[in-house]
């Protein structure tokens, strides 16, 4: 069986600092600016990074829409939702805390996508269907 083209989205930012291949990043300092996240379940995503870059304020590949590596923060099911896991950039499987917090609402989860495929390990490669959206679970 044939698999239909996949269309995907790749932007330049600069970055504020060093970032990893594959990394999550969200907005920079400053428009067209991107930094890897300061925490895990930070808003403001822009995608992921398709290469490394050390040097702050030159251009990095961001894929902001498609299907892109990313890195596991530890073991995530293929279909689950993922969000960010640390200042690392990696992502993590928040299926099972969003069902928790449907019981008990205490937060508000910033979904980055759906994984693809499974792993069961930290750095493994995990490819994310990018497909950002809130999960309001706090209660007011």
């Amino acid at each position: 069986m044939t698999k239909g083209a996949i269309t995907v989205v790749a932007e330049s930012f600069a970055v504020d600092s060093a970032v990893t291949q594959f990394a999550a990043v969200v907005q920079g300092a400053a428009d067209g600016s991107c930094v890897l996240p300061s925490a895990q379940n930070v808003e403001g995503f822009l995608g992921f990074t398709q290469a490394a870059q050390a040097t702050a304020q030159d251009s990095v590949a961001v894929m902001t829409d498609g299907v892109s590596p990313a890195i596991a923060g530890g073991a995530i099911t293929r279909g689950h939702k993922v969000a960010i896991n640390s200042a690392a950039g990696d992502v993590y499987d928040v299926d099972a805390a969003i069902e928790a917090g449907l019981k008990n609402p205490a937060t508000v989860y910033h979904v980055i996508g759906e994984a693809r495929n499974s792993v069961t390990a930290v750095g493994q490669i995990v490819y994310v269907k990018i497909r950002p959206l809130v999960i309001p679970l706090a209660v007011s």
